[in-house]
Formats: structure tokens, sequence, C-alpha cells
């Protein structure tokens, strides 16, 4: 006649061996690497010993509690243990060079007080962009120090320190509204990180809070220069991993094929290796092909369009002509392999543009990490007047941001129908009928 409750599931007890020791941000940031980083970034901030300690370290250890050990990727750029710390120092140091060299005209000079506000604004935004996946990329499990579970960690509430002793961590998967998502969160967890006295003294300059706010959001245009030097920050952050990840891959080559001859490693690993570094290849090939002016912006094979810069097929084609020993499908799943780019609508690689002035389509892959491929300066083609002109890469990311040439193709989706809320939390669509009009309330 009654039901009997149902008892909770126990989680069994995980060996200590299998998780991951929350550790402190002074151990953290004491490597060799990050403190040199750190330095270079407290040197460029131009802020005195006091406001050094108290609004960039203080951040600094506060961003080290929240990322722990998390890599950035699962298998991409800064994928190894600490990964997102790794990241954001590096984007954060190359920022701050980018800032005083583009934004700072009196070279040498003392700043005043406001430029040093702004510094503080870059600085921050810098260590904080794309801070909530920490809420939205990742599920983090937490442990007591015998190795029984807690629960699941959630960083709106509380830093790692205060959930557990240790960690385990999955990457979630993607869906459509993930990104939103997470700059919706990045808002809220950067205030939670920021320094009491450092988030004032941003507050108290409204056009300093606007663009802050502008640069945590990803709201690109409203960001102005300073977005556009945050943008290729993050692509020469990400280059600097993949250049140190080649390095380290041809000696490790060269060291096997001293020791063993013919060495021939056919794991999945090692495969993902080889296609990342021809992905990269073919990136640093179209650079240099940019740098020499053998390709030119908006002008086919590359396109600047909503999103990124479309790589047509010709240009796999190029680089294959001229690299007889890789074939169109090889380089072309190597660049993939890198995640720099934006599926379509459908889930598919290649996205296509209509170009609006000449009505003509294009079709190719959507790389949405294009800063990365970027020279110093490169030459763009201007489809309404047809003049070439000699741009920067902080020019050409500020003409990416603010126009509008080209128009996606759309796939088509069925609209959203009216949901209802269930007592186990559940959505459910309502069955409507067909006829229903916009605006006009079934049964009313």
């Amino acid at each position: 006649m009654f039901e009997k409750e149902k008892k909770s599931k126990k989680v069994p007890i995980k060996p200590i061996t299998d998780l991951t020791s929350i550790t402190s941000s002074s151990q953290l940031l004491s490597s060799e690497k990050r403190q040199n980083l750190l330095n270079k970034i407290t040197a460029l901030s131009a802020l005195d010993a006091e406001k050094i300690k108290d609004l960039c370290l203080d951040l600094a250890h506060q961003l080290a509690n929240y990322c722990q050990l998390l890599p950035e990727t699962f298998n991409s750029y800064y994928a190894l243990p600490g990964g997102v710390l790794d990241y954001a120092l590096n984007r954060t140091e190359v920022a701050l060079q980018l800032f005083r060299q583009f934004i700072m005209q009196s070279e040498g000079a003392d700043l005043s007080e406001v430029q040093k506000l702004w510094l503080y604004a870059m600085l921050s935004a810098s260590l904080l962009k794309d801070i909530g996946k920490l809420q939205v990329d990742y599920n983090v499990t937490v442990f007591d120090s015998n190795g029984e579970h807690l629960k699941q960690w959630n960083p709106l509430v509380e830093s790692f320190k205060i959930a557990g002793i240790y960690y385990q961590f999955e990457f979630m998967a993607d869906t459509t509204d993930k990104l939103s998502l997470r700059r919706r969160i990045n808002i809220l967890l950067a205030k939670q990180l920021m320094p009491t006295e450092g988030f004032n003294w941003i507050a108290s300059n409204p056009e300093v809070l606007a663009t802050w706010l502008a640069l945590l959001s990803d709201d690109w245009q409203s960001a102005g220069t300073l977005g556009a030097i945050l943008i290729r920050a993050d692509a020469v952050a990400i280059q600097r991993y993949f250049n140190e990840s080649m390095i380290q891959h041809v000696s490790r080559r060269s060291s096997r094929s001293i020791r063993i001859g013919t060495f021939v490693d056919n794991s999945p690993e090692s495969i993902l290796l080889k296609e990342q570094m021809l992905g990269v290849e073919f990136i640093k090939w179209l650079t240099a092909s940019l740098e020499s002016g053998q390709f030119m912006l908006n002008k086919a094979p590359l396109l600047m369009v909503p999103g990124g810069l479309l790589i047509c097929p010709e240009a796999f084609q190029l680089f294959v002509r001229n690299h007889p020993e890789f074939n169109v499908q090889g380089v072309l799943k190597g660049l993939l392999s890198l995640k720099l780019h934006t599926l379509n609508a459908n889930g598919e690689a290649m996205s296509r543009f209509e170009q609006m002035n000449a009505q003509k389509m294009h079709e190719g892959v959507l790389f949405n990490n294009y800063a990365i491929a970027l020279p110093q300066k490169a030459k763009m083609y201007n489809l309404n007047t047809g003049k070439i002109s000699n741009i920067s890469a902080i020019e050409t990311i500020l003409f990416a941001e603010s126009t509008h040439l080209f128009s996606k193709q759309q796939q088509t989706k069925s609209p959203n129908l009216p949901q209802y809320l269930m007592a186990n939390g559940e959505w459910k669509t309502m069955a409507t009928s067909s006829t229903l009009k916009a605006g006009f309330i079934k049964g009313g």
C-alpha cells in the first residue's frame, strides 16, 4: 500500500591516486615560466608596489585558486594541466605590450592616473577573459581527504579552496547556447574574482567601466581598439603555444630517431599530434602568404566575413601545390583538428556566405580565431572600391568587427514552440495547432 522511500545511491570512494589535489595559488604560480610572466605583467602595469600587490597579484592568485590545473582545451591549445592559467597569463602579457605600443603615444613618459586605470582595465579583462568557462565548460567533482564524494563544484558559489581537498573533472558537451551563457557568466565571475579596490577603481570611470564590461562580454564593436588588442593578444598567446609544441615535437622526434632509427608511432595521440602539426604548418603558410602579398584579405581565397576569416578551398589546393607530400583532405583535417573554426548550423565544417554587393556565393572553413594567421601588416582588398591598402593586424580586427559585406546562409530551423514545466523539472513542448498565429493564444 505504501511505496518504500528510495535510498540515495552512495557514490564509491575514489582512490586518491585517481584525483588531483587542490593546490594553493602560491604553489600554482611558483613555476619559473609563470613567475616570469607575472613579473612582466606587473612591470607593464606601471603601478606602484602596493597597487601591484593589492590589485594585480591578488587577482592573479584568485584566478589560480579558481582555475587550479584545469586545461584550456581537451586536445588542442593549452591542453596540458594548468592550461587555463597559462593561457590567461600569456594573453595578458601580450595585451599589455600591445596596449602600450598602440595606445600610449608618449613613450617613456610617466603615465597619468587615468592612463594607469585604462591599463588596469586591460590587465584585469585579459586575465578574466572567458572565465565563464569554469561554469559551463567543465563538470568538476570535489572530494574530501579520503576520496569521498562531496559535491559538484559551482564556481559561482565558492572557490576550489573552500569546496574540498581533491577534484576530478570532465569537459561538458558543446551545446548551441553554451557560448551565449558563458558570456553572461563571464561578468558575474569576473566581479566575484576582482579585488574590491580594483573593481571600485574601474567603476569610478563610466567610460572605462563600459569598455571593461564590453571586453568581458565579447562585445568587440563596443570595446573598440581595446577589443581588437585583446583579440590579437589571444591569438599571439595561442601562437606561442603552437610554436613551443612544434619545437618540443621536433626535439622528441629527433631524439627518437637517433635512439631507435625508424620509429613509427601510430597511437591515436600521435596521429592527432601529426594532424595538428600539419594544421599549424598551414596557418604559418597562410601568414607568410599574407605577409609577402601572395594573398590579400577580402580577395579569394581569404574573405573577411561575420564571425571570422572564410578560407576557401583554393587555399588548401595552393598549399598542396607548394607541398606535394600532402593532400587537400589531410591539410583540411589538420586545420580542423586545432578546433579554431566554427561549424555551420548542420554541424559541418563548410560554411556558406553571400557577398551582398555582388550577389556571389562563397564557401569555405570559417576560421573564427583568424587573428592567429595575421602578420603584422597585410594587404586588404576593398570590395566596394576595388582599392588595395596595407593594413596592420589591429586595424584588420577593427575592420572585421565593424564591416558587414557578407551575409551568412542560415540553415532552415524549426520555430521555437511554447513549453511547460513538469514536476520533475523537465520541459515539455506544448501541442499547438499548425494554424496558430503569433500573438494569438490558443483557447484565449
